[in-house]
């Protein structure tokens, strides 16, 4: 009826408030109000309530709804069971009981903490009742947190529902499996990525064959809605959702827990934590990926950069073919004018710097993927065919290439971990100084600044050399992985951004032995994964005959393809 005021009964109830007991049930607390109002004689009462909802922020329905009405002049009389139903963070509570519903002419009572504000006595402690209020939700997040922390710590799956590719075990809510649905899906999305898609190139092939998004499929599955899903369009992946799952490490058999969090008990907008926040808990659930595959995903889209509109396909050597002279990248040049056979890598260096910096090292991308390909089957045919003497040839290369590697890298690591320490005395031998008049105030500021910064420099250099250092000691007895590989793959017709970054680590071009020769010879150097350099010492000239003689030998210069 048009003009009609209601008398309002609201309830709310959040996960915390529920564990607590049935008591503050929305049920109860409907039957309470009701009660309360009859009894005292409030007609055309209407319930409204949040269920699930915390009392730190006010972005629930319901009361969005109540202050709608509020607005529109439809609200006489606003009832809740305590001053902790209407919310818990004090300010806001505050301003709607002292100053909102005031200004609205509405009646504002708390049942249970006799507040009534036709009563001005009994709002005297109200503020002390909302800061009592807000304490009890710090208090709860804190101990929420805690109690999260420990389940993510002993590997326990914090969310509700369970990764896309996995689905609950069959009478146990914690445990996942293999979802014989949508495992395949995730399976097929890191082997594009592994051929050189990425996140939009993926999700646009989803989208054309007519997948289910992981949120409409889950939708469709359990009924169950949540933020993000759009029925409208089923099938349209997005790039952030490929990214997400390329991201998971859920899909190596591991737990991540604690991935994101909220910025306050305040402020629920969740913020992704960085890695090292994280809390990983390794094999606790049967992988989709092998760790193989993951780590050449990684790295694929560690290098992968856009390719241009005009270009079918990626820079296969991105992150993998560098300047034996500078170090820096090869850079991939093609055009629309040029045909493919004329797309060439150059030096980055002399690209950005021109002659005085570097020299071009200039090789074609047909002649690279012929060379590259022609030396993979090499190697690999031979690691099969000799398994034995493969393996004792490697293992004496790299015994004592490795030896002098890990003997100057762990010198360096020394070298900076005695830096830092004396950085450390030093310092604080200039703060004693400056505090006993010995050092002005100027000069500490300035050696106190230089100091900080080395010691930075220092702080992200050394676990990066640490990680170096432990990545060498463990590729010392690599050689039968390196041979399960070629096992694996014994026919290679093709290059394929998977099979160069499962099998090589790093491609090293130098400059012709003739400046801007197209005929003249070229060295190439090819560290592969586990076993690093290979010559060609190693075997005669029955063990590989179809291989072309020009790129044999990795000790001479090797005859470029004119």
């Amino acid at each position: 009826m048009a003009g009609q005021k209601y008398n309002i009964l609201y309830g709310r109830l959040s996960q915390e408030d529920e564990r607590q007991g049935e008591s503050n049930s929305i049920h109860n607390q409907q039957l309470f109000l009701q009660r309360y109002a009859e009894e005292n004689g409030f007609e055309n009462t209407l319930f409204l309530a949040d269920d699930g909802y915390s009392g730190t922020n006010f972005d629930r329905p319901s009361w969005k709804k109540i202050v709608e009405m509020i607005e529109c002049g439809e609200v006489e009389t606003l009832i809740v069971k305590d001053l902790s139903r209407l919310g818990r963070e004090y300010l806001q509570v505050g301003q709607y009981t002292e100053i909102y519903f005031p200004e609205k002419g509405v009646r504002f009572i708390a049942v249970n903490d006799s507040v009534d504000s036709l009563v001005e006595s009994s709002n005297d402690f109200n503020p002390i009742r909302n800061w009592a209020n807000e304490l009890h939700a710090k208090d709860t997040s804190k101990k929420v947190r805690a109690i999260k922390k420990m389940q993510a710590e002993r590997g326990e799956r914090l969310g509700g529902r369970p990764p896309y590719g996995y689905r609950k075990k069959d009478g146990n809510t914690k445990d996942i499996v293999p979802n014989e649905e949508t495992a395949p899906v995730v399976c097929r999305i890191f082997e594009l990525c592994a051929s050189g898609k990425g996140p939009n190139q993926i999700a646009r092939i989803l989208t054309a064959e007519q997948v289910l998004t992981p949120a409409n499929y889950y939708y469709r599955k359990t009924g169950a809605s949540h933020m993000g899903l759009d029925t409208t369009r089923p099938y349209a992946w997005s790039s952030s959702t490929v990214t997400g799952i390329l991201d998971n490490k859920v899909y190596l058999g591991h737990m991540a827990g604690l991935r994101c969090t909220t910025l306050s008990y305040k402020n629920k907008k969740f913020i992704r934590k960085p890695e090292s926040e994280q809390v990983v808990v390794m094999n606790t659930h049967e992988p989709l990926i092998p760790l193989e595959q993951w780590d050449i995903v990684q790295e694929v889209r560690q290098h992968k950069k856009r390719t241009p509109k005009h270009m079918d396909e990626p820079n296969i050597f991105s992150g993998l073919a560098f300047c034996a002279d500078c170090g820096k990248p090869l850079v991939l040049y093609r055009a629309e004018s040029m045909k493919k056979s004329q797309y060439c890598f150059k030096c980055y260096t002399y690209g950005k710097r021109g002659k005085d910096a570097c020299t071009p090292h200039h090789i074609r991308e047909a002649d690279l993927i012929q060379i590259v390909l022609d030396d993979l089957r090499r190697i690999t045919h031979f690691a099969r065919l000799k398994e034995r003497q493969f393996a004792e040839y490697i293992n004496q290369k790299n015994s004592t290439e490795l030896r002098k590697e890990i003997t100057a890298l762990q010198k360096d690591l020394d070298s900076m971990r005695r830096r830092n320490e004396e950085l450390t005395a030093l310092f604080k031998r200039l703060y004693e100084d400056n505090v006993l008049g010995r050092v002005t105030n100027e000069q500490f500021r300035l050696l106190s600044a230089d100091y900080n910064a080395e010691q930075k420099t220092l702080a992200d250099s050394i676990p990066e050399k640490e990680a170096r250092l432990e990545k060498l000691k463990a590729s010392a007895a690599n050689v039968d992985a390196f041979i399960e590989k070629a096992k694996r793959y014994t026919v290679i017709d093709e290059l394929t951004p998977e099979l160069l970054r499962l099998f090589i680590q790093r491609i090293e071009v130098g400059e012709r032995a003739k400046k801007y020769s197209h005929s003249s010879a070229q060295s190439i150097r090819i560290v592969y994964r586990d076993i690093g350099a290979v010559d060609s010492a190693m075997e005669d000239e029955e063990t590989q005959p179809h291989i072309a003689p020009a790129i044999r030998n990795e000790k001479d210069i090797i005859k470029l393809l004119a």
